[in-house]
């Protein structure tokens, strides 16, 4: 009874604290920005194209980035994701007589498979992003889904799952196809997904790569990365790029992903239907534009909307402590020279593992990144032997830290108060017209 009644307790003033702390972040962070002070990024020759940041999803640059669009060997993006999230390097990949004769070997990309053939995961996934071999790709799909339908399904799933909203594919290699396309959008949230692997992001960082000679093959191959903006020697080469994709095809024209970072920022560029003339100083345009008129600030850091995560909310019938903070790594994105008290905040609640709360942040229309709002339940002797420890090495004591109240809450219970104070008056109010009436009435008698 003991142990419920405490876990209550502790729950209670969880959501007390949350709750009360919700207008105070209205009123710190209610600026009234408007659209007019988002930058104006540049024109650019493409049909359609975005700029995001990757660490928040945060849409710096947008023309038409839902509509839909043939994407072309970008599609391998995808498909080297779910080789990476579904199979081990070393794997060994077989290709089919399907994968391999499906493919116009004088027009469409390839690197000359044979039925039969044999190569790691590892050497498929660089003959994917450099040379973009459809064959290659095709083959990956096989050896991910044990055929090309089922790994078309995981395609499509995957896409909802990293946030694309308007994409459908149809094969694994981004050949034409009508009932195979992407936005804009989608193309740059399926990147963002695919750069959270650090193999991937070494793949695509990479010039050329030598695949070895196998059962089929005679001679090593070649690789050569087809993204120019990533080699140091090309006219285009761009300061601080991680990589990207390439992709063409009459439909879609010239299509081009590209990831580069500078100063802790990661930028995400994708153009669509650009072509061979315009789509590398499109994508230098919108990353300049990115990385000169857009900071990254820390939620932590510029908030006191809760408290700081040492302060703990402890329960009179327990032994625990609860602490409740920011998720010191989330941050937001929005225009340099913009102060944090100028964004606006909306809190929505859901238990999510330790996270309880997610407060999204908005710069007029533009949402510009979201903080979890994060607990952590420990044992008071070891927060105690903790602390104890920490004032031992630095030879400094410091005053035990008491039980922090937030000023919201003291706000509330002080309107109980008033709101029982009252009730009290009114109910003595009563009664003594009560015994005044009683009075009378035992007099007229």
């Amino acid at each position: 009874m003991r142990n419920l009644l405490s876990k209550l307790l502790i729950f209670i003033l969880l959501v007390v604290c949350a709750v009360g702390t919700t207008p105070v972040l209205a009123q710190k962070n209610g600026g009234s920005t408007s659209d007019a002070d988002w930058p104006e990024g540049p024109d650019v020759f493409a049909q359609t194209a975005v700029l995001i940041d990757a660490s928040t999803g945060t849409v710096l640059y947008d023309k038409k980035k839902d509509k839909k669009m043939y994407p072309a060997s970008i599609t391998k993006i995808m498909t080297a994701l779910l080789t990476v999230e579904n199979c081990d390097l070393n794997d060994t990949v077989t290709f089919s007589a399907e994968a391999v004769n499906a493919l116009n070997y004088l027009e469409d990309a390839n690197i000359g498979c044979q039925p039969g053939e044999k190569m790691s995961v590892k050497d498929c996934l660089y003959a994917l992003m450099l040379s973009s071999a459809n064959e290659v790709a095709t083959a990956l799909g096989e050896h991910v889904a044990g055929n090309l339908n089922n790994f078309v399904a995981m395609m499509n799933d995957r896409a909802k799952q990293a946030g694309a909203k308007n994409t459908h594919f149809a094969n694994a290699n981004g050949l034409h196809d009508e009932n195979h396309y992407v936005t804009a959008y989608d193309m740059a949230m399926i990147m963002r997904a695919a750069s959270q692997y650090d193999v991937f992001n070494q793949i695509i960082n990479t010039v050329s790569y030598t695949i070895p000679k196998n059962n089929k093959r005679k001679e090593a191959f070649i690789a050569q990365q087809r993204h120019k903006m990533v080699s140091p020697y090309n006219a285009v080469y761009y300061e601080g790029i991680i990589g990207g994709k390439t992709g063409y095809t009459d439909q879609s024209g010239t299509t081009l992903v590209t990831m580069a970072e500078r100063k802790g920022l990661r930028l995400i560029c994708v153009v669509l239907h650009s072509n061979a003339q315009y789509v590398y100083s499109d994508t230098s345009s919108l990353l300049d534009f990115g990385f000169s008129h857009f900071q990254k600030l820390n939620v932590a850091e510029n908030t006191d909307g809760f408290g700081a995560a040492d302060e703990g909310l402890q329960s009179p019938f327990s032994d625990t402590v609860t602490s409740v903070s920011f998720d010191k790594d989330s941050v937001v994105i929005v225009p340099k020279n913009t102060a944090f008290s100028n964004l606006s905040a909306s809190v929505s609640f859901a238990q999510e593992k330790d996270s309880f709360a997610t407060v999204t942040y908005t710069l007029g229309t533009h949402t510009v990144g979201t903080a979890k709002v994060t607990y952590h339940t420990a044992a008071l002797a070891e927060r105690d032997k903790q602390t104890t420890t920490e004032t031992a090495s630095a030879s400094v004591r410091k005053p035990k830290k008491s039980f922090h109240i937030p000023k919201s809450l003291i706000i509330i219970i002080c309107i109980i108060i008033v709101i029982a104070v009252i009730l009290i008056l009114i109910i003595r109010h009563q009664k003594k017209i009560n015994r005044i009436r009683a009075q009378k009435r035992r007099r007229n008698r």
